[in-house]
């Protein structure tokens, strides 16, 4: 599989894309929860954006989920079954939970500016 990086730049870029998007949906949502290890960043940054508080379990239908990539979709599908909203920076068109808000479709290996190469 290809590989694609991602860079910081490209993450301060998409912030404030993703966050007007999470605005437009209207919701009132009572945190944040990261997928650990991938989703913990954007959590982390969207919590201030937001003004939300981070929540590490207990995830519900008013939590926002966000990860970096919704790959096979295995750790996302059982939060989608419960009904949360979730925000990803990519998704792969093999999905098995299709992000609700996403910026970017590929079909590559992300390398993340958090990760090590």
């Amino acid at each position: 599989m290809k590989k694609q990086a991602y860079t910081w730049t490209e993450f301060e870029e998409d912030i404030p894309k993703l966050v007007a998007k999470i605005k437009k949906l209207n919701r009132r949502f009572d945190g944040i929860y990261g997928i650990p290890r991938g989703g913990l960043v954007l959590a982390v940054r969207l919590s201030h954006e937001l003004n939300l508080p981070l929540v590490m379990g207990g995830v519900t239908k008013n939590t926002l989920v966000v990860d970096d990539v919704s790959d096979t979709g295995s750790m996302l599908a059982p939060l989608k079954e419960r009904k949360a909203t979730i925000v990803t920076i990519f998704y792969k068109p093999w999905t098995k939970a299709m992000s609700d808000i996403w910026m970017r479709k590929t079909e590559n290996h992300i390398v993340f500016p958090w990760e090590k190469n």
